[in-house]
């Protein structure tokens, strides 16, 4: 058996409207209801070449619509035995993990078998997923098993010599590849939109897969693919099962895997194709990409700059202290920040009936702080433990990412009621600020109206709160619209459940907005309730929140400068529509 046969109806799942590649004549299908029927798979066969009518060695190039090397053999008529399968494919030496077979335009799924009883088969078409390089002399060998006429097993071996083209090639000295491509869906362009993704592969098929991975983005219309920065981590190795088996099953053969972020750029409503390269032993070491953006300091109280901003994380704590705004540099905004915890980012937090909070803010430190990737393109690092101070039930944890030339913070927090909790509050999604600091709430409602309240109120002899908004509302931010900032939170998801009994505890679910007078210097806030019988002006009675009710919350966070011209609040607009509809991702190879 083939020791990796990819199945044709997963090959067929991409979608494909206009399938070319440059270095074939095609006959092109307008759209996949136009392609063609090749047998066993459920939807019609995208490739640009008819597998009925291949006369010569045909050199495939990836694109948008048909994102794969490949290179078409012609074998002719079978007449060497019964059972026959194609069980090994090497391409200049390198051996092929994908291929598959075409008998007369006919293809078997999962199956690379030539023909069952009968000891001939027409027009035979092998297909093999591998690179190839311009203007290579390209040998493929490819091993078929069969049985002779006298009944006896034995191996032919069907050798085919070509030249590939002179373009359209993989980059020279890397031998295999997995193609992505990237679909922007919702009519909002891309520029350097960060994509994560991960990678698995044979063992043997690369000696060290973080250092080798190369990734480039492929242009619409041909020309020479563009290196781009990839940053990886969490590489990984797995052994086999039991370790060091020899057995080819894809469950049990040692494999390795990593982690990696790039930046693509997608013009609306388009699509775009990246290639990531491996197995190249003889490979330098990447460069470290030059960036505007840089981590000093211990991760747990870092500094983290980019262009657009200089955010501080508290040593205690790891949350975020302060932002400084960048980008306006005759008139900044100022340091946004508060003067009581010097937490701009407050919470998780909870409130139980001993009349006393437990903050995030109050870590010092956490239980444990993980740094997941720290380098030249992202920062990512995860606070979590114990609710601080007076709420022990509750287990919390906070994940900051930080990337290069990227105007927002993204952050997912986890709020875990472990023990049950008379809770009068469980809260999160909270940004506090000096009130001077700014003078107005602002809001999209998902209806895409938005929304202002003006931040003073007049003293009270309880907490001041503006008004509620859905929890889930696209964005919601505090601005100074007299000097033209802000600071809001793109909401991405926001989710509660409990893994024992079905629903967490939910009460009043809401972002409440406050301008809090009772400290010396006062605090204006929004904070998003899940449990919050505190909110009215008449707090309302303690509630019972079972064990296992767990809060999951992803947002971004981000300052901006108020737009002078044309849409006031567009910055924070694009950038919800962006991290709630990432790009759209479809693998290939």
């Amino acid at each position: 058996m083939m020791r990796s046969f990819l199945s044709l109806s997963a090959l067929l799942l991409t979608a494909l409207l206009i399938p070319s590649a440059r270095a074939v004549p095609v006959d092109v299908p307008l759209s996949v209801e136009t392609g063609r029927d090749v047998g066993d798979g459920q939807v019609l066969y995208p490739a640009p070449y008819d597998p009925k009518a291949v006369a010569d060695v045909q050199f495939v190039a990836p694109t948008v619509e048909y994102p794969y090397y490949e290179i078409v053999l012609p074998l002719g008529e079978w007449t060497e035995g019964t059972n026959a399968s194609v069980t090994k494919v090497l391409v200049n030496g390198t051996d092929s993990d994908s291929f598959y077979v075409f008998v007369d335009g006919f293809s078997h799924v999962q199956s690379g078998w030539i023909t069952h009883e009968s000891a001939t088969a027409p027009n035979v078409v092998l297909v093999t997923r591998s690179v190839w390089h311009n203007g290579e002399a390209t040998v493929i060998d490819a091993e078929i098993s069969t049985t002779g006429a006298d009944g006896a097993a034995k191996t032919v071996t069907k050798h085919v010599e070509a030249k590939a083209p002179d373009a359209g090639g993989a980059p020279a000295g890397w031998k295999r590849y997995q193609s992505l491509v990237l679909h922007e869906q919702v009519g909002s362009a891309r520029v350097n939109e960060p994509v994560e993704f991960s990678i698995t592969v044979r063992a043997e098929d690369c000696a060290n897969l973080a250092r080798e991975l190369r990734l480039f983005a492929y242009a619409p219309g041909g020309g020479s693919p563009e290196a781009l920065p990839v940053q990886t981590f969490n590489a990984r190795e797995f052994k086999g099962t039991p370790p060091g088996t020899s057995n080819k099953n894809y469950l049990q053969h040692p494999s390795k895997s990593v982690e990696a972020v790039f930046f693509a750029s997608v013009p609306a409503n388009e699509a775009r194709l990246y290639v990531m390269f491996y197995d190249n032993p003889e490979a330098p070491e990447p460069e470290t990409p030059k960036t505007d953006f840089s981590v000093e300091g211990p991760s747990l109280g870092a500094t983290v700059e980019n262009q657009f901003y200089r955010v501080q994380l508290d040593p205690k704590s790891g949350q975020i202290a302060s932002v400084d705004l960048k980008g306006r540099e005759d008139r900044p905004a100022p340091r946004l920040t508060n003067s009581y915890s010097l937490a701009v980012h407050w919470n998780p937090d909870s409130f139980s009936d001993n009349g006393k909070w437990g903050h995030t803010f109050a870590w010092n430190p956490p239980d444990r702080t993980v740094v997941t990737a720290r380098g030249p393109l992202m920062f990512r690092v995860t606070n979590s433990g114990r609710m601080p101070d007076y709420t022990p039930q509750v287990h919390a944890s906070v994940t900051y990412t930080f990337y290069a030339g990227v105007p927002y913070v993204t952050c997912t927090t986890v709020t875990e009621v472990r023990d049950p909790l008379n809770a009068s509050a469980i809260r999160n999604g909270e940004i506090v600020l000096d009130s001077h600091l700014i003078d107005h709430f602002v809001w999209k409602e998902k209806s895409g109206q938005r929304r202002m309240a003006r931040t003073l109120h007049g003293p009270n002899w309880q907490d001041e709160w503006a008004t509620r908004v859905d929890h889930d509302v696209p964005w919601i931010a505090m601005t100074n619209e007299a000097e033209g900032y802000g600071v809001g939170e793109a909401i991405t998801s926001s989710i509660a459940f409990n893994a024992v009994r079905g629903e967490a505890t939910v009460h009043r679910p809401a972002f409440y907005l406050y301008y809090h007078h009772f400290w010396n210097l006062p605090l204006t806030y929004f904070t998003r309730g899940w449990v919050y019988p505190f909110s009215d002006y008449q707090r309302g009675p303690i509630l019972q929140v079972d064990a296992g009710s767990t809060y999951v919350d992803k947002m971004a966070f981000m300052p901006f400068y108020l737009a002078e011209e044309g849409d006031r609040y567009g910055a924070i607009d694009n950038v919800s529509v962006q991290v709630l509809n990432p790009l759209v991702q479809r693998w290939g190879r």
